[in-house]
This record gives C-alpha cells, structure tokens and sequence, in this order.
C-alpha cells in the first residue's frame, strides 16, 4: 500500500501510470494473502488497496490543506515535507521545490492543484486505462535515434505489466470510482471553500489569479488537451466509462440542501445543476464545475458582504470624527463643513465604485463570463442596496439621539445643531455625488430580473412589504423596532424560500453583535433601533422586487430617503439657530400686547414717538380744543413696521448669509441627464444648498411669526366669570393699525415680496396652516378697528408705503433671503393725497438695532507710520502748553478778584451789625 501510494502521490510526473501499474502488479504477485483469493476477488481486492491508498492521500493533502490556511505557513510546509519523506516520496509538494519561503496563500493553491490532479489522473483517467482499457502510454527516456526500436519495447513493457494484472469488471471500476468521487467531492469543496474565504478575507487580490489557476488545470483548454495527449484516449471517453453521474449528482445534492439560507437565496442554481457544464440533455462531468465554480460564485456574496461591510464601517466612523471633533454649529465655518463632508461622500463613492471594480477583475471568470457576470451584478445589486440602507438607517438614527438626566430620564438638546448641519450637508451631497449607484443598481442586474432566466424563486413587490410594515406599525408613526421589522420580514417573506428575520439579522449586522459593539453612543447618548418602510426595502433587496423606474426603484427609493433625511436636518437646524432670535421676538410681541392693552392711545403715540412736537405744545393743543368747544377726532398716525418684525427677518438673512460659502451656489448636477440617471425625479430644476437652507429658514421663520400671532392674537384671555374676551379689546386705534400693519407686513412679505419656494408645493398643510393664522388674525384686528370707529380703507394704501421702507432700507440683508425686488411690491402711490388724513408727509425713520457683525475675517491692526507719531507727539505737546499759558492767566485774575471781595466783605459785616 504504502508502494502504490508512493508511486501515485504525483500524478503529473512522466510514466505515473506505468509506475502505477507496476505497483499494482507487485501487489498482486507479492502479497500472500492474494493466492487465496481467485481472480475476480483478487481484482476486487486490488481496487478496494487502490482507492483506499486515494482515499488516505486526499485525506491527507485536505488536513494539510487546513494547516496551512493558519498563521504559521512555514511549518505546514516543513511537516508537509517531513511526512512525505516518511512515506518516502522525494518529490517536492506539487510541481516545484518548496523554497519555505511561500506564504499560506501559496501552500494552499499548490495542495489544492495536487488534489486536482489526483482527481483527474488517479481516479479517472488511470483506472480507465489500466482497468479497463488494459493499456497507458510509456514516454521512453532513452534517444531520439532509437525511438522507433523503443515504441515495440515499450509497449511490449506495458503489455507485461498489464498481464500480470487480473482482468476488471468495467461495472465494478465505474462504481468504485464514482463512490469515491461521491463521497470525497462534497468534503474536498467544503474545505476548499473555508480555504478560499479565509484567502478572501485577508488577500483578496490572489482570489482572481487562484481562481484562473484552478480553472486552468481543471477545465482550460491546454488542460484537457493534455489530458487526451496520449492518444490511448479522450478525457470525455474516460470520464463518460468511469464517472456515474446519477449518483455523484445525488451526493452533490446533499450537500446543497445543507447550504445556508444566504447563500440559496444569492445563488439560483444548485450545486447539482452546476455539476455539468451544459444542459441536462446533455450532460457533462466536470472538476471545474463540480468543485470551484458554485464555490466561488458563492464566495462572490461571502467576499462583496465583508467588503461592503468595511465600507460602512469606514464612512461611520469617519462622520462620527467628524461630528465629535466639529465646533458648535454657531462656530463652524459652512466651507469647512462643506469640505468635510465633500470628502466624506468621495470616499464613499470611491470605496463603492473601487469594490465593483475589484470584483469584476478578481471574480468574473474569463471562460464563464456570462455566467459569473450574472451572478457578481446581482450580488452588487443586492449588497449596494443593503449598504445604502444600512447606511441611510443609521444617519436618520443619529439625528434622533436621545440622552438621560441624572434620573434617567431620556432628554434631547435642541439647541446644538451641528450634528444636523453636517449630516444634513452630507446627504444632500450623497444625493448628487454618488456618480458609481446608477451602476452598481442597474435594474436589468437586480434578483427579480436575473432570476427570470433560472430558476424562478419566490419573491414579493413592495406593496406586499408595505401591508405588512403597515400591520407591525402599531402607533402609525411611520418607525418600527428590530423585533417588529423581524416579525413583519417573516409574514411578508411567508411561502417563499427567504427567511425574512435572518435578512433583518443579516443586513443590520444583529446576527454577529455589530451593532452593539458599533460605537453609536457620542457620550452619554444612545440612538433608538428602529427602522422605516424605505430602509426596510433597501434592506430586503435580495427577496423584493423593485420597479424599474421612478419612487420605486432601488435608486429612488434611496433618493427619497436622502430628501427625508436633509429636510429634517435643516428643518432642525433652523430651529435651533434661530432659537435666539425666536424667543427675543416672541417676547418682544408680547411686550407689545401688554403695553397697547394698558395704555390709551395718546399714551401710546408718545411712547412711540409718532407725534415731532413737544409735550407743552400738545398741552396747549388739547386746552384750546376744548375751550373751543372742537371734539373732532384725533389723527391716527401710521408708523413703519415694528423693530422687532424687522430686526428678525434681518438676522434670518445675516444667518442664511452666515451659513453658506460659495459652493452652495454652485448647480448640484451638470444636466437633466445625470439627474434621471441618479434617480432625481425632478431633473429639470436645479435645488442648490443655498435654495435649500433658505427654504428651511423661510418656513421656520414663518412658522414661528405665526405661531406668535396665533398666541398673543387669537387666543382669547378669561376674566373672573371664566368668559373669554379677546386681547384686543382694550386696543387703541393706534395700536390696532400698527398691529394691522405688523401682520399684513409679514403676509405680504413671505406670500408677495418672497421670490423663492416655501414648500414643495403651495397648497401644502404648511403654507395652507400659515395662511389661515394670518388671514384670521387680520380678520380679528380688521373687526376690532370697525368697532373703534377706524379707518381701515384709507390706511391700507399708506402701508404699501411703509412695506416699500422697509424694503429700501434693509434691501442689502432681505434680497438675499427674499430674492431680488423688481419694483413690483412697492406701489406707484402718492403720499401728498392722504397728508390731511394720515398726518405728516415724512414719517418715523427705521430705527434697527445693531447686529452682530457677519464678516468672515477679523481685521488685523494696522501698525502706524513713524511720521504720523510725531505729528501727534507734537500737537500734544502745543496743547499742554497752551493749556498750561490759560491756566496762569486763570490764576492773576482769581487773586485780584479775590482781593477785592474779600475788601466788600469787610464793609458789608458792619452793615449786617446795624
């Protein structure tokens, strides 16, 4: 046995078949326990020592196989050669001398090689000849010149070999070489595929050349024909007298079903249909097939998962240095912020387009193009999808993030922004920058499609999805925990091959713990695990089936969960940046109230100076007015609009102005083109930065001036006997018409004056909301001035003139939140025609508070000229003398002064004693 192991332990050496067949031959004649036995049952016992000796050397080369897949390749390689010195064999491993220096890498495509041709020569191609066809080829070694004399000798030598041998059953050679093939195969590819994963895992570069290697003594075309080279016979006549399909078929099977639900779900085809390189009519056996080619299309996942994996990993925690490194969102400057998250959206974009790259290199086979081109786009398909929806979860995630007090009380800050300003940035960015997604999502690569040309499996549309997140989302508030998501995965997937919570666990990385080791604490704040019906369906790519185009296609499904995510982070940055700002108007509104409901309405128009002449003059005036007998009414007189309605449109536009650097005007897309391709919906309008942070600091603006009005207008306020009067019933004309103007001033300037969108839409809950809080406040104040006896048609017209005021003065801060006036918002009025009903013809100026500077550089200091010290060195010294001539001239004339009235004190004590 050990002879016949030795002389067969390298099957790609010269004459093995002959040095095989001399093994045998000695067995048959050497061992005593064979004259026993008559000739059938000693050919019986010759295969049974023959597959035996195979069966003890593969065994052998697999557990060297895993030896060297660990650290210590070097000694693998020294056992490895120590155990084939014990068995005597001084050949090296395979094919070459092992130099010791070969990584594991090396060590495990040279046993697997070894193995190959063990397969090839060993078990299939020798026993046919020895066996059956009783004849192998004997290459001479002797000269050229007496070849023609060796051919007769040689095969007279091989003629004497094979009859020493007994004859064979054919039938009994078929079926000992198939069981052997039957029972090994299946363990030969399980370990070859763990040796190939860990290959994957940390050198994926040598996967593609492993791969062509491997195909290329397996089913390359120098392979085969080398196979058939001897000219006894072909490699398919051998395969087709000693390979069994059906029962190796049945193995294979087997082992299929024992495959995991992940790899069923990537790869269509089963391993017994990828047995045979050509249809079921007529089938062929192949090594390549049978143990590499389903090995490594399942690797394709196995290697694209770790991948993309890495990838998410590196963009997290990217953001997350970012985000914990980053200045308040007060300090941070909009071009570093832009810049940060510029490089954060390259890297992503690079990272994907790079792992497509790399896989269509390494893992599309040149021979079996088609067929592993299929199968590595439907897996970017699957993986892109599931990376963006991991990816989009957990930025949503972190915008959410909730601390707990001292009692464990969950609380959120509002006021710090900056985790909303950058992530906002980043996914407007993602938006547009993701130049690699219309690749990697093609709808023409994803399962439903691919599938359509196999194997049909079962899968479910998005509307199936819906009705079953719709049923787990209890509260209707759009957000689903991971053990609801599980539940809704399983009832949506029920019936079909997928296992709808393993894909929860697989995707968001739950089976392995990830996600609790993943650092989604920032201090001492957690994120909640939910996911949304987006998220989800990125998620559940491999088992859905997406529309080919529009919303609910995988590229615009990811668009509208990027839209989601940035007008919620810019609608919350808005609001804290303008938090400040809120609470001084809103107070000041309230001061407002409170002073035109206690004061009359003289009172009124001095302490906001509408009258120019004194108080004794206008004591005069009201003297003689009712001396005379003249109860005529006094004139309203009309201010501009109030301060503090003005000084916060202004510091809206000085933040907008503070917010943005000079990229976020520039257009997000070069064409209409690359927007249909990215999945944008609507590709002919080109929404800027700068669009969008107006956009959300107009609607918080708005919102909040209404959300005033609403408090301190329309609510109405209950005296002791619980009845509800309104606030403005103690309201002088004055103060009726400046809150009048007050609120047509900021209807006319977010619904007239205002260039740009608020919303999506106008008709949306939004604009719709705001407009009825306006329209019945001015139908309150109008209804309250008709009461008092005011005149709300004739003061109409001299509000146009006092919103044309405001716009010309501040014209410099609002165009930029408004848009450029064009004249049309002012009117054409004349002021001389309401100058005997309305007063003066100048009214108050604007008076605004100072703002803070908005300038992006301090200014450094200038340092002073040598000459212009001097001059001032002088002048000051010309003062102090001139100062110190006057004070001496001071002093002589005190003294005389002081001499003389000190002599008419004198007299004058005498006149005091009299």
């Amino acid at each position: 046995s050990s002879s016949l192991k030795k002389n067969t332990s390298s099957s790609s050496i010269p004459n093995s078949a002959h040095e095989t067949a001399r093994a045998l031959s000695a067995l048959h004649r050497l061992n005593v326990s064979f004259f026993q036995y008559n000739d059938d049952a000693r050919s019986t016992k010759l295969l049974d020592l023959y597959f035996d000796s195979k069966a003890k050397l593969i065994h052998s080369l697999l557990d060297q196989l895993s030896g060297s897949s660990g650290n210590n390749a070097g000694s693998g390689s020294a056992n490895n050669t120590s155990n084939n010195a014990e068995d005597g064999n001084k050949e090296p491993l395979i094919m070459g001398q092992n130099n010791g220096s070969e990584d594991a890498t090396d060590v495990a495509e040279k046993i697997i090689s070894k193995i190959v041709l063990i397969l090839q020569h060993d078990i299939i191609l020798y026993p046919y000849q020895i066996f059956m066809l009783r004849k192998y080829k004997l290459i001479s070694t002797t000269t050229i010149g007496e070849g023609k004399d060796n051919l007769g000798q040689d095969s007279a030598l091989v003629e004497d070999v094979m009859n020493t041998l007994p004859s064979f059953d054919h039938a009994k050679v078929k079926t000992k070489a198939s069981k052997f093939l039957a029972a090994h195969l299946p363990l030969i590819r399980s370990k070859v595929k763990t040796v190939l994963v860990g290959i994957a895992g940390t050198t994926a570069s040598r996967l593609g050349s492993i791969r062509q290697s491997l195909y290329d003594k397996t089913d390359g075309t120098a392979c085969l024909a080398s196979l058939s080279s001897e000219g006894l016979c072909t490699w398919d006549e051998a395969v087709q007298n000693v390979v069994d399909l059906k029962m190796i078929t049945t193995a294979l099977d087997g082992l299929s079903t024992a495959a995991t639900s992940t790899d069923k779900s990537m790869d269509n085809t089963t391993a017994s249909t990828s047995t045979f390189s050509s249809a079921p009519s007529q089938r062929k056996f192949s090594l390549w097939s049978t143990l590499f080619s389903n090995t490594f299309s399942s690797l394709v996942h196995s290697i694209l998962s770790t991948s993309f994996h890495s990838v998410h990993r590196q963009v997290v925690a990217t953001l997350r240095a970012s985000l914990l490194n980053a200045p308040s969102f007060t300090d941070i400057l909009p071009h570093e912020a832009y810049r940060n998250t510029l490089r954060i959206a390259s890297d992503l974009d690079a990272a994907l387009e790079k792992v497509s790259d790399d896989a269509h290199e390494l893992l599309v086979h040149a021979e079996e193009r088609e067929e592993s081109e299929r199968r590595l786009r439907q897996s970017l398909y699957v993986q892109t999808c599931e990376i963006m929806g991991r990816l989009l979860n957990e930025l949503r995630r972190m915008l959410v993030a909730v601390g707990t007090d001292g009692e464990g009380n969950n609380t959120k800050d509002d006021e710090d922004a900056t985790k909303e300003l950058i992530v906002g940035r980043l996914c407007y960015l993602l938006k547009f920058r993701l130049t690699s997604l219309p690749k990697l999502l093609d709808p023409k690569s994803s399962p439903a499609v691919l599938s359509r040309s196999g194997s049909k499996i079962g899968m479910i549309t998005v509307e199936e999805l819906q009705s079953a997140f719709e049923i787990a989302d209890v509260d209707d508030d759009g957000l689903i925990n991971f053990e609801e998501a599980m539940e809704a995965m399983n009832g949506a997937f029920s019936g079909t091959q997928f296992h709808g919570a393993e894909m929860v666990r697989d995707t968001m990385l739950l089976t392995s713990g990830a996600d609790d080791k993943t650092p989604s604490n920032v201090g001492a704040r957690s994120t909640p695990k939910n996911l949304t019906l987006s998220e989800l369906t990125l998620l559940s790519a491999r088992g859905l089936r997406h529309d080919v185009s529009g919303p609910g296609s995988s590229l615009g499904t990811i668009q509208r969960t990027l839209d989601n995510i940035v007008g919620s982070c810019f609608s919350r940055w808005a609001t804290a940046a303008l938090s400040s700002n809120t609470k001084s108007c809103s107070s000041l509104v309230a001061q407002f109230m409170t002073v035109s409901s206690t004061a009359s309405d003289a009172e009124w128009t001095r302490l906001n100076k509408y009258n120019t002449t004194s108080e004794e003059d206008l004591i005069n005036e009201e003297i003689s007015q009712v001396l005379e007998g003249d109860a005529s009414t006094p004139k309203v007189q009309i201010g501009t609009v109030s301060s503090f309605i003005t000084s916060y449109l202004i510091s809206v536009a000085a933040l907008l102005n503070k917010s943005i650097s000079p990229s976020d005007s520039l257009p997000p897309f070069p064409s209409s083109e690359y927007a249909s391709a990215m999945g944008i919906e609507n590709s002919k309008e080109s929404i800027t930065m700068v669009d969008t942070l107006r956009s959300c600091l107009l609607k918080e603006s708005l919102s909040s001036l209404s959300n005033m009005l609403r408090t301190n207008v329309l609510e109405t306020d209950s005296d002791g006997d619980d009845t509800e009067i309104s606030k403005l019933h103690k309201f002088g004309p004055s103060a009726s018409t400046q809150l009048l103007l007050d609120i047509k001033f900021i209807s006319h300037c977010f619904f007239e004056r205002n260039k740009y969108t608020l919303a999506d839409e106008p008709s949306s809950d939004f604009i719709m909301n705001a407009k009825d809080i306006l329209r019945d406040a001015e139908v309150k104040v109008i209804a309250h001035m008709n009461e008092s006896g005011g005149d709300v048609e004739g003061a109409l017209p001299v509000f146009e003139l006092r919103y044309a005021d405001v716009y010309l003065s501040c014209s410099m801060f609002l165009s930029s939140l408004l848009g450029e006036d064009d004249g049309s918002s002012s009117s054409s009025f004349n002021k001389e025609n309401f100058e005997d009903n309305y007063g003066q013809n100048e009214h108050p100026y604007l008076v605004h508070n100072p703002l803070p500077s908005s300038r992006r550089f301090t200014l450094l200091p200038i340092q002073a000229e040598q000459s212009v010290k001097e001059l001032q060195l002088i002048r000051n010294l010309e003062k102090e003398r001139a100062e110190k001539a006057e004070a001496e001239k001071l002093t002589g004339a005190s003294a005389a002064a002081n001499a003389v009235s000190s002599s008419i004190g004198y007299f004058s004590a005498f006149l005091k004693k009299k």
